[in-house]
């Protein structure tokens, strides 16, 4: 994708398709009104889809319910399940605020996880398709692939345009709990990988982060490794074959080796995976790289010249993809201004989509990405970031978004 050429950028340096999704103090269907979108302990991720809907979290004043999940769409927006909904099987559903991540795919469904109060299950995954809900999986239900394990916890389920799942689970086995990454297909729910599978360079899997799931099955994630072999990596399991992309210890493509990876890693349908990673040994502490294939590729790195003037001197937590080579980050630039922005890098470079100080629609200003500046990017090129209060109580909440692909 040649962002240079389908951006649009005003002499404020602010792209013209940087529109607000929903912001604090509007009008919630159901009743209410929004009033935060974050969660203090977590990055907001508000994902977009193919078509530019928007899946996001959000408490509620003087609503039914105290917080819930909506899909924000050209037609509006609508409520997707908010605290106090029935769950399917029983109870109703509760503590979005522990699991505020969801994800949505082209048709509009969003595959969320959620606890259950006053019913037989305490939790589960479970998506919403036309108005209805139901339960993909449960906790106290066998976890396949596991000799007598049962699901314990369940969350970060990612969903993809066939309807697949793939979600993270802490699986109870015997007096020992465990984590595994399941997938749920029209086949019912299978085991990806688990604790104490073995890993490619050797060892064996101890711990793992959010999966990543594309239209073709592929699961990606990041992943802690113990025994001989690396300490950790990046990998991707196709057809059930688990392929290490890159290992701590191995060689960058910067010279030096990888230390460490971000927890969080995203694959696009090409089957492309990116990551940010620690350096030891190399010119640069810290990039973000694309996995393509066999070759591994530097997107940006700490000490890059940023568009508006001085380097890149840390970048946010998780990096996102979009398609076509495009990936989009968080990070903060020395000297500013500004001194923290959203980022589009593609063939022809890195492009600014939003900054600290920057216009935003309404008149406003954009003052604070919040603790914990995210950024997501969708399939279709829809890129979304959340503003937030300063400190000082300068600024509002909401949720924006910026079409990277429209033309002028």
């Amino acid at each position: 994708m040649l962002i240079l050429l389908l951006i649009h950028v005003s002499a404020a340096g602010q792209p013209t398709a940087l529109r607000t999704v929903v912001s604090a103090g509007q009008a919630a269907p159901g009743g209410g009104t929004f009033e935060h979108f974050s969660v203090e302990s977590q990055p907001v991720v508000a994902p977009p889809n193919a078509r530019g809907d928007v899946a996001f979290f959000a408490s509620l004043l003087r609503g039914a319910g105290s917080e819930g999940l909506f899909l924000a769409t050209a037609r509006g927006i609508v409520k997707v399940a908010a605290e106090g909904d029935r769950a399917p099987g029983g109870g109703a559903l509760s503590g979005f605020g522990r699991h505020p991540i969801p994800s949505v795919n082209l048709a509009g469904n969003v595959v969320f996880a959620a606890a259950v109060s006053k019913g037989k299950i305490v939790e589960g995954i479970f998506l919403s398709s036309r108005g209805r809900l139901r339960a993909l999986a449960v906790a106290g239900e066998p976890a396949p692939g596991i000799p007598s394990g049962t699901f314990a916890n369940l969350d970060f389920p990612a969903l993809n345009d066939r309807g697949d799942v793939a979600f993270l689970a802490t699986v109870r086995r015997g007096r020992e709990t465990i984590e595994a990454i399941h997938v749920r297909t029209g086949g019912g729910v299978r085991k990806v990988v688990s604790q104490e599978d073995p890993a490619p360079a050797g060892g064996t899997f101890t711990a793992f982060g959010a999966p990543a799931l594309n239209n073709a099955g592929v699961v990606a994630f990041a992943a802690v490794v113990e025994g001989r072999g690396v300490p950790g990596g990046v990998f991707t399991v196709a057809d059930d074959r688990v392929r290490m992309l890159a290992g701590a210890g191995d060689g960058t493509p910067l010279g030096g080796i990888f230390v460490k990876f971000s927890e969080r890693v995203t694959i696009d349908h090409s089957g492309a995976v990116a990551f940010i990673a620690l350096l030891r040994g190399a010119p640069v502490l810290s990039a973000l790289f694309v996995a393509e294939g066999d070759r591994l590729k530097k997107v940006v790195a700490l000490g890059d010249p940023a568009p508006a003037g001085g380097v890149f001197s840390s970048f946010g937590f998780w990096p996102t993809l979009g398609s076509r080579g495009a990936a989009a980050f968080t990070a903060s630039v020395d000297p500013g201004p500004p001194p923290t922005a959203v980022y589009v890098s593609g063939p022809a470079g890195i492009t600014k989509i939003a900054g600290i100080g920057d216009p935003l629609p309404g008149g406003a200003k954009l003052e604070s990405f919040g603790l914990y500046p995210t950024v997501t990017m969708g399939p279709g090129g829809h890129v979304t970031f959340t503003s937030a209060p300063t400190a000082a109580g300068e600024g509002g909440e909401a949720i924006y978004i910026a079409d990277t692909a429209r033309r002028p």
